[in-house]
């Protein structure tokens, strides 16, 4: 399922030639709120997973997959009522055949997830 633009939308972003910063907005509405969890909405860490996959892909202007994730770290809930907009820093470089990741949820100082993935 193709998240952008019904969970999430663009809001902003801003590429150099190894790093894109993405602001995103969530859609607090979207049915995987209505089940995770109602009342108290959380975004749900696959959810985080596939947003960076996207957004990679939409900076690439390609369909890569997600082949490897070496390192998840998930260091705070993101309730899209508290924090209905944050940054996913990206990190990338093209090494044998595949780009290599690094993915940063953030808004002001508080980090929500770190991802390393390699994307073929």
């Amino acid at each position: 399922m193709i998240l952008k633009d019904s969970f999430f939308t663009i809001q902003s972003r801003n590429v150099t030639d190894e790093k894109a910063d993405f602001r995103v907005q969530f859609n607090a509405e979207h049915f995987v709120y209505q089940a995770h969890f109602p009342g108290n909405p959380i975004t749900p860490g696959v959810c985080l997973i596939q947003i960076a996959e996207e957004l990679f892909n939409f900076l690439k202007s390609a369909d890569f997959k997600i082949k490897t994730l070496k390192n998840v770290k998930f260091t705070a809930p993101i309730n899209p009522l508290e924090f209905p907009e944050v940054d996913f820093l990206l990190e990338f470089a093209e090494k044998e055949n595949a780009w290599h990741v690094k993915v940063l949820i953030k808004e002001n100082e508080t980090v929500f997830a770190k991802i390393s993935m390699v994307l073929a």
